[in-house]
């Protein structure tokens, strides 16, 4: 029995609900002050504060301002209210699945809203305290012995600061208030100047200037006051002038409150929305914010931003646990910080294993080429955690400099798409910004991104390629593609078409698709109907299913249909693309081999998994007679392991007598087919 959950255990292991979070929330700060409402009023009241939070979330940060003010009007003001409320708050803007930046900001609002509502409430105090001084000093004239009760007692129990200072600046007396305030076990003989920082002392002598020859009748100021250990701390101060039976100025009241906790609060927050919580290095908005400014000024040797990205961090966090991991993020941070201490340069970290540099260059700055050695160098050391060493590689994308004016947005955008294509090119690897290669991806992926709207408006279409044989004598299958007719940028073909929706995960649905409207196009004919898989479709565990499904539905005989896989996908250990052709095999499906290479390797594996035909690419200019030999062997090689040679594409009629001579079987191009066709090509 002492194992079984309880119920504190479970309600931790899912979200509140906001009646939850708000009975949570009222029971928290009513402990922390005292709130002149029942349970349930609070309860209701707080309820209506997190749909308020949830408004801010979802529409604009600055309505999360009414909460702090709220929380105030309530008399949520003791020493833990705004901690315990921001806790609560946390969690729900957490449950809400808000992102780190609007999270931050609205936190932000509430906690600057309570501050400032805080600060008019001690405000509204202080002029409490102040107009029952000057009442108190016009009854004198009445009732001196009375008047002296009241303003004693107010003397001495307020938890506000009061002094009487003389017109120099003497402390004549003061409260116990104050000298706490002060850290001080006596004031009595000092003065303003001996108080105040030196700072902010004129500030203070102008205020009281201004009482003394009643140009104001009021002051409140947040000078910076001295403590008996020399540390300057900011209050809140607040001053009268009190006159005599003659309305001579006698002395001033000053009323001083220590508001260094709400200030220290308030940077706290502001530090942890521009930092990040692990390596304590500044985040992507922090970066952003100093990348803008920068942008806008005019620095002699312009700015470069390094953008990387670990290679293959996921190895130490799912080999060595997450705990690792963060350990060697923070030495990454360390290292990097290191390479660049020389620098004005800013070090962050954007999110995951993602970090960033911004470098003002100067004279002595050093060159790219340089900056990347030092830190493939710096990362490339190990460092042990017990018994483990383990050292990082990064790939690097570079925005060399910079050109003042540019968007902020747009210049990680670009140092996005550098390093990608750095990337690409393997491990430890590093790349230049090149814009025109930046326009061209950056138009791909646009179409990439409308790419399912266009499927939908029917703007995508399946169409049809004979395969011929190269000797001309007959047809050996019909091969279906994709076509996408693009209102503004035109045909753009299958391999694109392939290409972009493989990177979107928009393929699966699509050859689906393809793949039913080729079978219902090819069902009334006698011909076999080819289509070449992508990756991701010969590697998805519903491959088997929905071609089982399209060929029940369709009528079409499972021998009448020919899938070409990826070798490279059939060769992995680890994909699920072989155990789908030995069942479509098994099903009577003819099994083909593209993007065919050539290898030992691959010549077993056309052998080995019965592949009935195998696609080698095409070749522009005719070989020379050495290379002709090896690729007339390749064929015959392909040939005794029972496979067909398809060659992609023929582009001419000299390239097709050419490969006919190399014993190749059959092509597939401009040469036979111009541009395929929506409908099923004829015989002819």
């Amino acid at each position: 029995m002492d194992d079984l959950p309880s119920q504190d255990d479970a309600r931790s292991s899912r979200p509140l609900g906001r009646d939850e979070l708000a009975r949570d929330w009222a029971v928290k700060v009513s402990r922390t002050a005292y709130i002149p409402l029942s349970a349930a009023k609070l309860t209701e009241e707080l309820h209506e504060l997190l749909n308020v939070v949830a408004e801010a979330l979802a529409q604009d940060p600055d309505v999360a301002s009414q909460v702090g003010v709220r929380l105030v009007e309530m008399h949520c003001v003791g020493a833990e209210s705004l901690r315990k409320s921001v806790e609560v708050l946390a969690v729900f803007v957490a449950q809400e699945g808000a992102d780190a930046l609007t999270a931050a900001l609205v936190i932000g609002a509430v906690s600057a809203a309570y501050t400032g509502a805080i600060q008019s409430f001690v405000l509204e105090q202080q002029e409490s305290v102040s107009q029952a001084l000057l009442r108190a000093n016009r009854v004198v004239q009445l009732d001196l012995q009375a008047s002296e009760e009241r303003f004693e007692d107010i003397f001495a129990h307020s938890s506000t600061g009061i002094a009487m200072v003389s017109l120099d600046g003497e402390l004549e007396r003061a409260n116990e208030a104050l000298c706490n305030i002060l850290r001080r076990e006596d004031v009595a003989g000092m003065t303003l100047t001996d108080l105040v920082a030196p700072a902010d002392l004129p500030l203070i002598n102008d205020a009281l200037a201004g009482l003394r020859f009643g140009r104001m009748r009021r002051v409140e100021e947040r000078p910076r006051l001295i403590d008996r250990d020399g540390e300057h701390f900011r209050v809140l101060l607040a001053a009268t002038v009190q006159k005599d039976a003659e309305d001579n100025p006698k002395h001033f009241v000053v009323m001083i409150d220590d508001d260094s906790q709400l200030t220290l609060l308030g940077g706290r927050l502001q530090y942890q929305s521009l930092h990040d919580a692990l390596t304590g290095l500044p985040n992507r908005q922090y970066l952003t914010t100093r990348l803008e400014s920068l942008l806008h000024s005019d620095i002699e040797h312009g700015v470069t931003l390094y953008h990387l990205d670990l290679d293959a961090f996921a190895v130490i966090t799912d080999g060595l646990g997450r705990e690792i991991g963060d350990k060697v993020l923070k030495l990454v941070a360390e290292r990097l910080s290191s390479v660049f201490s020389g620098e004005k340069a800013m070090v962050a970290r954007l999110e995951g294993d993602e970090f960033a540099v911004l470098v003002e260059n100067g004279a002595e700055t050093p060159d790219v080429d340089s900056t990347i050695r030092t830190i493939e160098h710096e990362l490339a050391e190990p460092v042990y955690f017990g018994e483990h060493g383990i050292a990082v590689s990064a790939s690097i994308g570079v925005l060399p400099r910079l050109h003042p004016g540019g968007h902020p947005a747009e210049v990680l955008r670009a140092s996005d798409m550098t390093l990608r294509r750095a990337k690409r090119s393997g491990r430890r690897q590093w790349g230049l910004h090149d814009a025109t290669q930046d326009k061209r991806e950056q138009e791909e992926f646009a179409l990439a991104a409308v790419m399912p709207g266009a499927w939908e408006n029917g703007e995508i279409e399946v169409v049809f390629n004979p395969v011929m044989k190269l000797d001309g004598a007959a047809r050996v299958c019909v091969e279906a593609e994709l076509n996408w007719r693009h209102r503004d940028v035109g045909l753009i073909a299958h391999e694109k078409c392939v290409s972009m929706a493989e990177h979107t995960g928009l393929m699966l649905p699509l050859g689906e698709w393809m793949l039913r409207r080729a079978a219902e196009a090819a069902c009334v004919h006698d011909e076999i109907l080819a289509v070449c898989l992508t990756e991701s479709m010969a590697n998805s565990p519903d491959l088997v299913r929905d071609v089982r499904r399209v060929l029940a539905d369709t009528g079409l005989p499972a021998a009448r249909l020919l899938l070409g896989f990826p070798v490279h996908v059939l060769a992995s250990e680890d994909s699920e693309a072989a155990d789908n052709l030995d069942l479509l095999s098994d099903m009577g499906i003819h099994i083909g081999a593209r993007d065919f290479k050539g290898s030992t390797a691959e010549i077993e594996l056309v052998r080995a998994l019965g592949v009935k035909a195998v696609r080698i690419k095409g070749r522009c200019q005719k070989p020379d007679e050495l290379v002709s030999h090896v690729l007339s062997d390749l064929v015959g090689f392909v040939h005794e392991a029972g496979g067909l040679v398809v060659i992609d594409a023929i582009e001419d009629a000299e390239q097709r007598d050419w490969w006919n001579e190399l014993g190749a079987d059959a092509g597939v191009g401009p040469v036979f087919c111009v541009e395929p066709t929506t409908e099923w090509p004829d015989a002819g």
